[in-house]
């Protein structure tokens, strides 16, 4: 699935990567650490050195609390982003939060399905299992062959853009 593009921006400044996380957080809701760092290092907008630094300061602060779902904002939070949020350009703060999107998106997909693109033979194979989120057993898998790898990759971001539909026309044409 590919990401919207970010302009070319690198953010230093300890205040705009606060308010940036402060951002994330009001608009994308609770977020874990590791999901924040995909998110707010796509292309290298923000180091990973910089992200732990604002981390660090948002706990100290009190601009965010750690609930057992990740970081969430707090009213202390909130009070930060609408002092400092016009600080940040108004195309990197849009374009970043349509990134997180998908990056939530991704993530909660990949919780209910794994996904790979494998060779096997002279194909290329694009492969989703589903698992049962019960006990992790295989529900379904679908395999997509394809001649190129590219092909496979082009089957990868059909099939996670809306993974239902592409089942449901699938499950209908043998069915009806």
């Amino acid at each position: 699935m590919k990401l919207p593009k970010l302009p070319k921006i690198v953010v230093e400044d300890e205040t705009k990567v606060i308010t940036l996380i402060c951002c994330l957080l009001e608009n994308l809701g609770e977020l874990t650490e590791p999901l924040l760092l995909e998110i707010i290092t796509l292309h290298d907008t923000v180091s990973q050195f910089k992200l732990y630094d604002a981390l660090t300061i948002i706990e100290n602060k009190h601009l965010a609390s750690i609930t057992p779902k990740g970081y969430a904002i707090t009213a202390d939070g909130r009070t930060w982003l609408s002092q400092f949020e016009n600080s940040l350009p108004v195309s990197l703060r849009r374009k970043l939060i349509e990134a997180g999107k998908e990056t939530v998106r991704l993530f909660k997909l990949k919780k209910a399905v794994k996904w790979s693109i494998l060779r096997e033979d002279e194909d290329w194979v694009f492969y989703a299992c589903f698992l049962n989120e019960m006990n992790g057993s295989r529900i379904m898998e679908v395999k997509i062959y394809a001649k190129t790898e590219e092909d496979a990759f082009k089957a990868q971001e059909n099939f996670l853009s809306n993974p239902a539909m592409i089942l449901s026309n699938t499950i209908g044409y043998f069915i009806g």
